[in-house]
């Protein structure tokens, strides 16, 4: 092992110093970030700074090539040879880079899934595929033309400026992961929530049906005796078309929206406890359950505002990202984070229009 270790050691300084390959790394960062910034300009019509970070580097991209440079410069001759050792080679870091930030996060920040021949929606075919012709790109052509302005640097500025790169990217990266997990926290909670708004609908659900068949009761009992209480036949045909009215609102309810049903019941429940035995009961046990769903929604909106803002950006930069574990949660923020950006688009438009009118009438 240490004879391995050495002569790898020997391979990395024969390129470049530490200092030297930090830079290299930053720079490849820098151009993966740019040649992603231009796709998305070019699918969209819109510019979005992409990546995991804040800045203006996409360190997938760095890391890669770090890594076809240190597999593939020594079969740099054969460039078949360079193709497949870098798309191997690269896509074992993609993969298992997309595997550790999704373990931690929860969200897989690039997704193939929709695409053949992938592998749990980290890596695919044509991804790799990708990797090939960066491999050949960067080894036959832009790393022959960059190296010798590499070396060019002396030591000193070389140690100085990959210093000054490392902090700010851990400082970047300090950032970019507190928002992840503020992103994570939301997810969490939303996902709580809707478990908890479920088991509130169960109740709910419970005391529909205990109130159907109260109110199922009564009007049998109002069937039975009406043959006896003629003179009463008008009050109690009025009270079971009530009754009747009540079950089909009942139903109506279950379709409609959780606060909908809340009032719903509530009325149904108040007009029903001048006929209906133990319906005051029923009452109280429905309010017991508002309380509760109170309690969770000021909770989730609580959440929402400590978080959405921070995850906003995230959300932003990464419009091809999605989570497995909380797939309704992450596509409602989704929509959320795509209404908002529209609606900051469209108050852009409306600005420059108001000023081109403006400016018109001046002149």
């Amino acid at each position: 092992m240490e004879t391995i270790m050495a002569s790898f050691k020997d391979a990395l300084l024969a390129e470049y110093s530490p200092a030297q390959w930090v830079l290299v790394f930053f720079l490849y960062s820098l151009a993966g970030w740019a040649w992603e910034v231009a796709l998305t300009l070019v699918k969209e019509r819109r510019l979005v700074n992409r990546g995991f970070l804040n800045g203006p580097m996409l360190p997938i991209y760095g890391f890669g090539a770090v890594c076809i440079l240190l597999t593939c410069v020594p079969f740099k001759e054969n460039l078949a040879l360079v193709a497949l050792v870098g798309a191997v080679s690269a896509s074992v870091l993609e993969y298992f880079t997309g595997v550790l930030m999704e373990s931690l996060f929860h969200v897989r920040y690039w997704d193939y899934s929709d695409m053949k021949f992938n592998v749990q929606g980290h890596i695919c075919l044509l991804a790799t595929a990708t990797w090939a012709f960066f491999s050949v790109v960067v080894v036959g052509l832009v790393h022959p033309l960059a190296r010798p302005y590499v070396l060019r640097i002396p030591d000193y500025a070389a140690i100085a400026l990959s210093g000054t790169l490392v902090g700010l990217a851990l400082f970047d990266t300090i950032i970019s992961v507190r928002r992840a997990l503020d992103l994570r926290a939301l997810l969490e909670s939303m996902e709580r929530y809707a478990r908890e708004l479920e088991a509130v609908r169960g109740g709910m659900n419970a005391v529909g049906e205990r109130m159907g068949e109260m109110v199922r009761a009564f009007a049998e009992r109002v069937d039975e005796t009406q043959d006896e209480f003629a003179a009463g036949m008008e009050r109690f045909a009025s009270a079971k078309k009530r009754v009747e009215q009540l079950m089909t609102e009942k139903r109506a309810s279950l379709e409609e929206g959780v606060r909908e049903r809340f009032a719903a019941f509530e009325q149904m429940l108040a007009e029903a406890a001048s006929f209906v035995p133990d319906a005051g009961k029923l009452h109280e046990k429905a309010m017991a359950f508002r309380a509760r769903y109170d309690r969770q929604a000021k909770a989730l909106r609580e959440a929402r505002m400590s978080f959405l803002t921070r995850a906003e950006g995230v959300l932003h930069r990464n419009p091809t990202a999605v989570s497995g574990k909380y797939r309704e949660a992450f596509d409602l923020l989704r929509q959320e984070e795509n209404a908002h950006a529209q609606a900051r688009r469209d108050e852009r438009a409306q600005r420059r229009a108001e000023r081109r009118e403006a400016k018109h009438n001046k002149m």
